[in-house]
């Protein structure tokens, strides 16, 4: 992920600092990570708002060079606090709505580090759905987070997937590994 700082950003962005504040506090901004601004996130979330000829937008096409050393931006599971996920999570009301069920679910599971699988529909020992669970073949019952007998709707993993991260941890100042860009497939639709 690449990361900078408001002034950074804004420059990069091709406004005013104060500018920058009005549109963080917008709903469905990406929020900060630690104080710093994703610049692939809200570059994707600004050129929403941008007409492809404004000079602006040859900032959010541009490939972003991350050193060798980074891993990819959006691949990267960050700690963030329970409170911290809220506050991103209200900001990302209706963002995903018109998003496909099921790449959704995926996404929403790789957002919050669980591992998504589909199981085939062999009633009653299999429904044919989804299953959610800590590793990609889980040994123990413990394992699997929800639908062990891949009975899960797409809708039902982007649930728990949510519940998992929100409510999984009892103080909100605790943190939870998740990856920023992609949290906002877990916002309510509206």
């Amino acid at each position: 992920m690449s990361f900078m700082s408001v002034s950074q950003y804004a420059k990069h962005a091709g406004m005013s600092r104060q500018a920058l504040y009005t549109w963080e506090a917008k709903q469905g901004f990406p929020a900060r990570v630690d104080g710093k601004i994703d610049q692939a996130a809200c570059d994707t979330y600004l050129g929403q708002f941008r007409d492809s000829h404004d000079p602006r937008m040859k900032n959010a096409t541009g490939k972003t060079t991350a050193a060798k050393s980074q891993p990819k931006a959006g691949n990267e599971l960050v700690e963030m606090s329970v409170a911290e996920i809220k506050r991103h999570l209200g900001r990302c009301t209706g963002q995903a709505a018109d998003m496909d069920e099921d790449e959704r679910a995926a996404l929403a599971a790789k957002a919050v580090g669980l591992c998504l699988s589909e199981g085939p529909d062999n009633p009653p020992m299999t429904f044919g759905g989804y299953r959610l669970a800590m590793n990609d073949c889980p040994k123990w019952e413990p394992e699997i987070v929800a639908g062990g007998a891949f009975g899960l709707s797409a809708f039902d993993v982007v649930c728990h997937c949510r519940e998992h991260v929100l409510y999984l941890v009892e103080d909100e100042a605790d943190t939870y590994p998740v990856i920023p860009a992609l949290l906002y497939v877990l916002g309510k639709d509206e």
